[in-house]
């Protein structure tokens, strides 16, 4: 069978139509795109073999590479490109594919589960998405812990690199380095950008790291079907930034298309439930500027790879150290020890005992990085008062202490040596 220029024209145009609609228009993958992923990949081998040509200006974003060696940071592999098609999305030149339509894809090619595409699949995964260019990158260690993103743009049509980029920082300053990424992706596609969309470009999706990785999280939890949990993810990256409208919008997606159950719903649902012990308040969020206090993690499908929000949050700058246990005796004796463990590896700087006549009889050690151990030897009854308010972590953050945690107080008993 011949296929006419005609055809082949309007077969890739249709492609496109199906492929290229508004990056920030939904994050629900729907039949719909799980069609189109289907009918795209039955009609690769005809499109390719006629030649059909993506339209010049059309751009897909894959996912990331997490090539740091930490499992944690696996987040930002979709994170990063959700950032990138989103701020695209912007540029009038441009045509950028929809995510959930990669995804849509991915899934149908059974990379879904990890989202990665290998550098030979590349060009293949961007005629069927009906780009000309595709960008993506990896994720790297640095050097002093620092983060890297390599970035570049792959010319389909022409087989060759457009351009290709690093930036390094923080995940604390994750946002800043996806705008690195961004502008160096639209020199390397030679658009020139006026004054006032390269002003618009500048402002973040969000300048909390916390708020990005709590979103990044509800997209993997619902491009998965786990659509209670996402909206729960969502909703805490709206307590980290009451601003990110992409989680406003998921948020509102998911309730839109019935995905969710509504508050009355749940309350209707708690009502009819057996009795049980009364669940913790949840009060109105979760502390200020982290996202540990959820609880929740997420299990890769079919990837086994865990991504803990504790994991990741302690990668980001900023947030304090907190005391997680005070192991000490009952009844303390004339020689005897007590340790304190935090949550975050610690400088080893030293706590302030008091009496201070008993600090020569008062030895200090760590037997971790997080553990303090307080040991003593002393000759008579007395109160004990271990100050550690001085305390900082390893990034320099401040010890956080609830209002009953310091200082440690206790009295020592030297029966002993009364008798």
């Amino acid at each position: 069978m011949s296929y006419t220029p005609f055809f082949r024209g309007a077969a890739a145009t249709l492609i496109w139509l199906y492929s290229a609609a508004l990056a920030q228009a939904s994050q629900v993958v729907t039949q719909t795109e799980r069609d189109w992923a289907k009918q795209a990949i039955q009609q690769e081998k005809a499109l390719s073999t006629q030649g059909a040509a993506s339209p010049s200006n059309s751009l897909a974003v894959l996912y990331f590479n997490n090539k740091s060696g930490q499992d944690k940071l696996s987040p930002l592999q979709k994170g990063l490109a959700v950032m990138l098609i989103t701020d695209l999305a912007k540029v009038e030149q441009l045509r950028v594919v929809e995510r959930v339509r990669m995804q849509a894809l991915l899934d149908e090619l059974e990379l879904g589960s990890s989202g990665l595409v290998d550098a030979g699949t590349v060009p293949k995964v961007g005629r069927l998405l009906g780009a000309a260019k595709v960008t993506s990158g990896d994720i790297l260690k640095g050097r002093d812990e620092k983060l890297e993103i390599s970035s570049s743009v792959l010319d389909i049509p022409l087989d060759k690199i457009a351009g290709q980029t690093t930036a390094a920082g923080a995940l604390a300053d994750l946002f800043q380095l996806e705008k690195e990424i961004l502008f160096h992706i639209i020199d390397s596609l030679q658009i020139t950008l006026s004054p006032q969309k390269k002003t618009e470009l500048e402002q973040p999706l969000s300048a909390s790291t916390p708020a990005l990785l709590a979103l990044f999280l509800g997209i993997e939890y619902s491009d998965q079907g786990l659509y209670e949990l996402a909206a729960k993810m969502y909703n805490q990256a709206l307590t980290e930034d009451p601003y990110l409208e992409i989680a406003k919008d998921a948020l509102q997606e998911l309730k839109g298309m019935g995905l969710i159950r509504s508050e009355g719903e749940k309350m209707q649902e708690a009502e009819e439930a057996e009795p049980s012990e009364p669940a913790a308040e949840s009060g109105g969020g979760i502390s200020a500027g982290t996202v540990v206090g959820i609880g929740l993690g997420l299990a890769a499908v079919g990837a086994g790879v865990y991504y803990g929000v504790e994991a990741i949050e302690d990668e980001i700058e900023g947030v304090p150290p907190t005391i997680v246990n005070v192991d000490k005796p009952d009844i303390a004796g004339c020689t005897d020890e007590m340790t304190v463990t935090f949550s975050e590896p610690m400088k080893e700087a030293y706590a302030v005992i008091s009496p201070s006549e008993i600090t020569t009889q008062v030895t200090q050690s760590w037997t971790s990085s997080e553990t303090l151990k307080v040991s003593w030897t002393v000759s008579s009854s007395l109160t004990i008062t271990i100050d550690v308010s001085n305390l900082r972590d390893t990034d320099d953050n401040a010890l956080e202490l609830p209002g009953d945690a310091n200082p440690i107080s206790f009295d020592i008993t030297c029966q002993s040596l009364l008798m």
